[in-house]
């Protein structure tokens, strides 16, 4: 796991897990929100898609409080294998790397990076190399992606920690960062989700967009900035993503 504080905080970093670990259910909900990373949709003729994500999670209000620390960075891997275009039956390829470190098969034939493991090498302006063993019709093979990973997004300080969902809701980061093909925005109270795709430092949620959200003290808002190519083995359309969420906990009204 990585963190972006000031220096010095590292050794509070573990008081931080454990108070998140040992808090409430209500305070636990907030945790399991900022874990999602929004996914750009693929091409319908993908046959696989194979994702590298850096994390960053601003610290949830009803966290102690540590000094320096502003939140949280982890590297997510993902990879998904289909039997026919993309949406079908997932299939097993064999073992699967990225940066020479394996993902694991929770079940259902996805591929995840292990639960214990949130450091997959990942840095912004880097690429990513991908292994992949072969099987179940995919052929063995290993690519480093030509994209680099985009630069860190983050929300501008204007993104408050609470809003109305009978208003219009404008979300805004600092810069389009570097490496970025384009944003996707979210608004979720943890069970309905709105999206917008924008590659602009601002997009506005309408009220009526909002209006199918629930008030929550644990919704989140996210800006993902990603890029994405397509490469083609033996006949398997395979699609990478790089990209970098920013995701803040809010309280809808």
């Amino acid at each position: 796991m990585k963190t972006y504080y000031t220096p010095g905080c590292a050794l509070f970093l573990g008081v931080v897990l454990f108070f998140s670990a040992c808090s409430s259910d209500e305070d636990i909900a907030p945790q399991s929100t900022t874990q999602s990373s929004p996914m750009p949709n693929a091409p319908g003729d993908a046959n696989a898609v194979l994702a590298a994500v850096i994390s960053y999670s601003d610290l949830p209000d009803a966290m102690p409080s540590v000094p320096g620390v502003v939140g949280l960075a982890i590297d997510v891997a993902s990879g998904s294998f289909f039997n026919g275009a993309i949406g079908s039956d997932l299939v097993n390829v064999g073992e699967v790397k990225l940066n020479s470190k394996a993902l694991q098969i929770p079940g259902g034939n996805a591929y995840i990076n292990d639960p214990t493991d949130f450091s997959y090498s990942l840095a912004a302006g880097q690429t990513n190399t991908w292994q992949v063993a072969g099987g179940s019709g995919f052929d063995g093979f290993t690519h480093a992606t030509v994209k680099k990973m985009p630069s860190q997004v983050k929300f501008s300080s204007s993104v408050g920690t609470s809003f109305s969902k009978g208003s219009d809701v404008t979300l805004t980061i600092e810069a389009v960062t570097s490496n970025t093909d384009n944003i996707l925005w979210v608004i979720s109270d943890g069970k309905t989700t709105v999206t917008k795709e924008s590659k602009t430092a601002s997009v506005t949620f309408s009220s009526s967009e909002l209006s199918g959200l629930n008030a929550t003290s644990t919704g989140l808002v996210q800006a993902a900035s990603y890029n994405a190519e397509e490469k083609s083995f033996s006949g398997k359309k395979v699609y990478f993503i790089n990209e970098t969420v920013h995701t803040k906990i809010i309280e809808i009204n």
